[in-house]
Formats: C-alpha cells, sequence, structure tokens
C-alpha cells in the first residue's frame, strides 16, 4: 500500500491504532460530543492535562477512529447525531479499547454510573462501501443508534462482523502481516501515538481530495446528460431541417393539383400527374388525405411549403444555438476531466469548476416540471403542484404537501432517493421533504429547520418538545390500498423539535400562492 495515499485502514494498522489509544484512554471519562468538518464527529476524553480528541470519519476509504491533536473550535449547536451521542455516552468510563474478531472495527466498552461491567458499546466498522457507526446496550446487544451504511436498525440485535475483506485493492499480497511502524519515518516514530499522529494528516488529505473528486464526478454527469439531451435535440432539429427543405417541392405539388382538381375526388389516397415544372414532364405520385375533398388536399399542400419555408430561419437559428450550447458544454466537460486527471486537487480550482459547471447545467440542462395526480375520471390535464416552500439556513430547498393528494405527489414522486422525509411522529400532519443534492450531505441545521417544518404544519407550537421522524426518501414506499396520504416508512429516526419564538420565519416565508 502507498503510504502517501491510503485506501482504507488495513487490520494492522487498526491493531497498531488501538494499543496506543487504549494506553491514552482507558480509565478516562467521555466528555461531550461535537460536529466536525465534512460530516465528522468529535468526541473529547477526559479533562485537564489529560484531556484529548477522537475524529470519528464514516467516508469511504478514509472511514477511521483516531486521536486528533489540535480541533477547530466547536460548531455553536450540535446536530442530530451528536446530540443523540451525548445522551448515550457522556459521563461513561471507558473500560477497553479493542479490535472485535480482528477486524477492521474499532470498539470502546463503556460503563456508566458506577455499574459494574460493560453497560454500552461504541463501535466503528471501517470497511464497506462507507463506515457505519453502531452504539449497543451492553447486556441485550441491541441498537440504540447508528449512523453510516444501511444493514442494521434501531432496535436490531447486533452481530459482530465476521471476515469482511480488505479494501485494498492490491489483491492477496496486501494483506500479508506487516509492522505498520515500519511505514513511518524514523524520526517520527516517537512520542505517545507515533501511528495516530502519521496518519491523521494523510487520511485527513485523503478525505478531503475523495470530497472533491466527488464533486467532480456530480458536476460531470449534470453536463453528460444535458449533452445527451441537446444532441438528441440537434439531431431532431436535422430532420426537421431536412423536411423543411422541402418547401419548394410542396409548392409544386399544390401548383400541379391545382391543374389537375377535376382528376382528384374525396377518398384518393394518391394520384399521379405530369409534374410541368421538370424537363420532359415525367409523371410523378403526389400524395393525399382520402377524407379531404380536392381544395383542402391543395390547401395543405401550400400550407406545408409555407411551414417549411418559415422553418428554415428558425430551425437554422436553434441548431446553432444548440451546437453553441454542446461546446460550451464540452469545454466544461473537458474542464473537469483535466481537473479529475491532478494527482492533487486544489481546492479554490475545483470550486471555480463546479461552479462553472453548475452555471452551464443550469442554462442548458433539463428542467423538470411536475405534475399533479389528477382526480380519478378527469379528463383535464391538472396543473403544476405548487407545494409550500421553505429554505433551510444552510440554502437547501425544503417542500411540504397542502393536502392528503398533494403529501403522496410529493412523498411518491417528487422526492428523489438522496432527499429526506420527514412527518411528526404518531399524528396526521404534513409531509416535508429536504431536497439533497446527489452527492451531498445536508447540514445539521437544514434536519433541524425541516423537522421543525413538520411540526409546525402538523399543529405543533409547543410547549414542551415534539417527535418527528425522519429518513431517506427511498425508505417511503406506499404499498397498494393505503388511503391518500398515507405511506410505510423504515430505518426512521427520530428529531426533537423545541419551540421558536419567531415561528417559520427563520426558515423563509413559504411560497403562499394556492
Amino acid at each position: 500500500m502507498n503510504p502517501d495515499a491510503p485506501r482504507g485502514l488495513r487490520r494492522e494498522e487498526v491493531t497498531r491504532l488501538i494499543d496506543e489509544l487504549s494506553d491514552l484512554v482507558v480509565g478516562q471519562h467521555v466528555g461531550k460530543v461535537f460536529d466536525a468538518p465534512d460530516g465528522n464527529l468529535r468526541i473529547v476524553i477526559g479533562s485537564g492535562s489529560t484531556r484529548r480528541h477522537l475524529l470519528i470519519s464514516l467516508h469511504p476509504e478514509t472511514a477511521r477512529m483516531i486521536l486528533w491533536d489540535d480541533p477547530p473550535a466547536a460548531t455553536p449547536a450540535p446536530g442530530e447525531l451528536a446530540t443523540a451521542l451525548r445522551e448515550l455516552l457522556s459521563a461513561s468510563r471507558i473500560e477497553r479499547v479493542d479490535q472485535p474478531g480482528g477486524d477492521r472495527v474499532m470498539r470502546l466498552v463503556l460503563s456508566r454510573g458506577g455499574k459494574a461491567g460493560p453497560t454500552r458499546e461504541l463501535i466503528v466498522e471501517l470497511f464497506g462501501r462507507m463506515g457505519r457507526l453502531v452504539v449497543i446496550e451492553g447486556g441485550s446487544r441491541r441498537v440504540l443508534l447508528v449512523s453510516g451504511r444501511a444493514g442494521v436498525g434501531r432496535g436490531d440485535p447486533y452481530v459482530l462482523p465476521d471476515g469482511a475483506r480488505d479494501l485494498d485493492p492490491a489483491g492477496p499480497t496486501a494483506t500479508m502481516p506487516f509492522d505498520p511502524i515500519q511505514a513511518i519515518p524514523s524520526d517520527q516514530r516517537g512520542g505517545e501515538a507515533p501511528l495516530h499522529q502519521w496518519l491523521f494528516p494523510r487520511l485527513e488529505q485523503q478525505e478531503q481530495q475523495n470530497h472533491l473528486r466527488t464533486l467532480l464526478r456530480v458536476e460531470q454527469q449534470t453536463l453528460k446528460r444535458a449533452l445527451k439531451l441537446l444532441r438528441r435535440r440537434t439531431r431532431k432539429l436535422d430532420q426537421d431541417l431536412e423536411a423543411g427543405a422541402l418547401w419548394q417541392q410542396w409548392q409544386r405539388y399544390g401548383e400541379l393539383l391545382k391543374g389537375n382538381i377535376p382528376r382528384i375526388s374525396r377518398g384518393m389516397n394518391s394520384i399521379e400527374v405530369q409534374d410541368w415544372y421538370q424537363e420532359g414532364a415525367p409523371l410523378v405520385e403526389i400524395p393525399l388525405e382520402k377524407d379531404r375533398t380536392p381544395m383542402q388536399n391543395i390547401e395543405r399542400c401550400f400550407r406545408r411549403s409555407r411551414k417549411g419555408k418559415r422553418s428554415l430561419v428558425v430551425l437554422g437559428e436553434r441548431r446553432d444555438q444548440a451546437l453553441d450550447a454542446i461546446s460550451q458544454l464540452e469545454q466544461g466537460v473537458e474542464s473537469i476531466e483535466q481537473q479529475q486527471q491532478l494527482e492533487l486537487l486544489d481546492h479554490q480550482s475545483v470550486e471555480q469548476c463546479c461552479s462553472e459547471a453548475r452555471s452551464l447545467g443550469s442554462r442548458f440542462g433539463k428542467k423538470r416540471q411536475q405534475r399533479r395526480v389528477t382526480p380519478r375520471g378527469s379528463s383535464q390535464v391538472a396543473d403544476a403542484p405548487r407545494f409550500r416552500k421553505y429554505r433551510s439556513r444552510e440554502g437547501l430547498e425544503i417542500l411540504a404537501g397542502r393536502s392528503a393528494r398533494e403529501n403522496d405527489e410529493l412523498s411518491i414522486r417528487t422526492a428523489r432517493g438522496n432527499d429526506l422525509f420527514f412527518h411528526v411522529a404518531h399524528r396526521p400532519g404534513a409531509h416535508v421533504i429536504l431536497r439533497v443534492d446527489r452527492g451531498r450531505v445536508a447540514a445539521p441545521e437544514s434536519i433541524e429547520d425541516a423537522a421543525y417544518v413538520a411540526a409546525y404544519l402538523s399543529g405543533w407550537r409547543g410547549p414542551g418538545t415534539a417527535i418527528v421522524h425522519w429518513t431517506e426518501a427511498k425508505n417511503v414506499r406506499k404499498p397498494k390500498g393505503l388511503p391518500p396520504g398515507k405511506v410505510r416508512i423504515h430505518r426512521e429516526r427520530e428529531y426533537l423539535v423545541t419551540p421558536r419564538e419567531d415561528g417559520l420565519s427563520s426558515v423563509s416565508v413559504p411560497d403562499l400562492e394556492s
């Protein structure tokens, strides 16, 4: 494995990290849990001179639980996950740090309230498509909290992973035993936790690089979709231009039919006439509409001629515009590909490249139009639904249904898989969707705002707290037979909403048009 480009921690590295960590934190108490940059978590261990910080990341290829020497200042308010971990872990005493089954798993065995024996376990799985954080009850082995990779739900019995495959693509030779310390330069092997200190900046850089590459990949896919649509549109315009170029032929057909009116009658599919406009006056077959009169067929030819002649200018302009847009989109894709080929990405350059790509995507990409389900038996096309619209403090769009049918339209047809679904617990209420772009993770503030909207629109005003269930939109289903507005969700989580003095004004004014 190239030490400068780690691709997931190996078992031997996990073993060494646990050995170093165990010497420093066993016997210490867990303090507060804070949010960390890039969707990570920070756990405070101990106090005073023995205070230490643990960074927990579940991102692909960089999942880890590692000592953090110099963390930034904490955010003003912890997010939902950090708050839940505080309630479950704070004031617990660390009894043991180990590696269950010798796998790429790190576990803190905790006791709480002076009770004998383990009461809770914090487990961080470092393998798979992305990592997973699980808190379980020590006795029942039931899951109290889970975040990250799917496959385990709250309340499920937890089973320790068995025989997870190594992430390193180098194959079987990459799993041969080795001493991680040998990868560290000799002058950096000192200190109380040398592997933690050596790996931290490398994994942090790799995580940032992965994040930047994800941003580029998302924008690249958007531009490629827009390119596909424009190329299809260009082919259609070429076909229309070919048809429009026949306007002189239809003009000639009309003149020839005028000279042969006595021979034309309703019900004919075509007629052969001499074409006096060509040398030798050859016979030419002119198609007819059999349900039209002779004069209507003549007018049809002249109308197609006029339409074709007019369309040449308009279609030509549209084709030029489409070709210009294709050229700009191709340049945008090429710019992204050039960035992707760089060994080390620069954050500012990537942001500028993505900003330009988003601008191109908004100009030339397909604008999706939402449609409302028409009432059964209605023959009229309904207008697009106008959901209540809000904006989170992070800037993400929040949509809410106004009725049972709009709730169905929003949750089942409008919401995308990466969006988040919210609904107040144990009572009827509005379905609320937090729009989250592909490859992006919603900030805790956005989740808090969407949960508040769901509680508020369901009639809750306080005092006290309201419980809101939330999950990814892909976990929302509507089995056949359920009445309008009723859905089933799984893998839901709870959010405790507290009252706000300013009500919904903190998430902007909704769209009041009906």
